[in-house]
């Protein structure tokens, strides 16, 4: 028991405590744990998210991920050779100047307090040299990527960045802004993903449990020198920040929180294939071409709250671009307006519903809001899609929360396959920038 540093109420026990210490306070400090600590600290782990993205309206189609790994988050390892690939397109035909640049954050996603030339070696802005306009296409694009670190820059840390592009030297004007971490991995993550414990939502809920192992590293103070962030898929909204390890010892921080860290384990995402123009699949009832542009009508979606779990293979809401007919989708991919619809019912108390997965970038938005059409009775969203196969779920938002819940329409269970990225951060007493010293995916059904 003295090898470990136990916390309370979200507070450190005293280091100054003996082990003799310890032991004789360990029956009344165990009551304390037991019966106070799971009401107390959940809420004191964040669940805001401060996410930098901004997309403009004329720019589509963004896929940020590791190079040579398309379903991958953007994560790279310090000093391993890993490479980050970014691509978009921009409506029209105008090849504009582009260039890009990267800024060190904390854990929290505000701006390090670090100069540039201490986290990054290089030019400051880098031209995007690598596009080319569409051909064959009703809308007309110029398709740009870039792969990064190169011979322009290398990042010297370990931690949260931006990415920036921006036309000319309009740094403060960017057109695209993506977040990517930089990882050092010095610690390994053992979790374990489960149904909740709390009986009244254990068919509805995934538990995330976990240790960090970080032998070899010297940790004076895990409990506020390390937090930990949790997110699910691709979301933001929901994502778990701040959490401190419940206690530690012996070069393992403990992370398994029983009934607080849970999230909705939702349902298997909705898909829509866009693959042809020519063809359509199974969940698209049309696809017109009114000229000059195509449109495609999606089946309306019905909710699923009331429905059994089915298991289907899907992306975790990513989508890759693909033609059937043509052979490089990067420029010969058209786009069509796609007409999403859902019936449920009306919207009240200022309840929003939202179109979400990697083909709105998991943003809560206008643009990507349901708007109630009370003629037909539906929910309805046009998108601009350039083809592919597409994952999407519908995530309702209550009036003034910035997070979401899948529950009412997509249904909830703790079966459900889901990717959850736990990120490791450590500032030690004293440090000026947070490290990320650990970043690992794991799979809720193949762990």
């Amino acid at each position: 028991m003295s090898n470990y540093i136990f916390f309370t109420l979200g507070k450190q026990v005293p280091r100054s405590f003996g082990s003799c210490d310890l032991r004789k306070n360990f029956f009344n400090f165990f009551f304390v744990f037991v019966f106070f600590l799971p009401f107390s600290l959940f809420s004191q782990v964040s669940r805001e998210f401060n996410n930098p993205e901004q997309i403009s309206d004329n720019i589509k189609t963004v896929l940020f991920h590791r190079n040579g790994w398309p379903m991958s988050y953007p994560v790279i390892g310090l000093g391993t050779g890993q490479k980050l690939f970014l691509s978009f397109d921009e409506l029209g035909t105008d090849i504009k100047s582009y260039y890009y640049s990267v800024e060190m954050c904390d854990k929290e996603w505000e701006p390090s307090e670090l100069m540039r030339t201490e986290y990054a070696d290089g030019d400051q802005m880098i031209p995007v040299e690598n596009f080319r306009r569409s051909f064959n296409t009703t809308f007309d694009y110029v398709h740009y990527e870039l792969v990064f670190p190169n011979e322009n820059i290398d990042l010297l840390l370990s931690g949260n960045y931006v990415l920036k592009v921006f036309e000319g030297f309009k740094r403060e004007n960017p057109v695209l802004v993506k977040r990517f971490m930089v990882n050092e991995q010095r610690v390994s993550v053992e979790a374990d993903v489960k149904y909740t414990m709390q009986s009244s939502g254990r068919s509805n809920f995934q538990e995330i449990d976990f240790e960090v192992h970080y032998p070899g590293l010297s940790i004076m103070d895990p409990g506020t020198e390390v937090s930990v962030t949790l997110m699910q898929n691709g979301r933001t909204d929901n994502a778990i920040t701040g959490l401190p390890p419940l206690f530690f010892g012996n070069d393992r921080m403990d992370f398994n929180y029983n009934r607080e860290v849970i999230m909705e384990g939702g349902n298997e995402f909705r898909w829509v294939d866009l693959r042809s123009f020519r063809f359509q699949s199974d969940h698209i009832s049309d696809i017109t071409f009114y000229d000059p542009f195509y449109h495609a009508d999606v089946f309306t979606d019905q909710h699923q709250g009331d429905k059994p779990y089915y298991y289907h293979k899907d992306f975790n809401g990513r989508y890759y671009i693909e033609v059937q007919e043509e052979q490089d989708p990067e420029v010969s991919a058209d786009y069509a307006f796609v007409h999403f619809s859902l019936d449920w019912m009306p919207p009240v108390g200022g309840r929003e519903v939202y179109l979400t997965g990697g083909l709105t970038n998991w943003l809560l938005i206008d643009g990507n809001k349901m708007e109630y059409d009370f003629d037909q009775n539906l929910y309805t969203l046009t998108l601009l899609l350039k083809q592919g196969y597409y994952n999407y779920q519908y995530l309702v938002v209550d009036d003034n929360d910035a997070r979401g819940s899948v529950l009412p329409v997509e249904g909830s269970f703790g079966r459900t396959e889901n990717d959850y990225l736990i990120l490791v951060y450590y500032r030690p007493a004293g440090g000026r920038y947070d490290r990320l010293i650990g970043a690992e995916v794991v799979n809720s059904v193949n762990p």
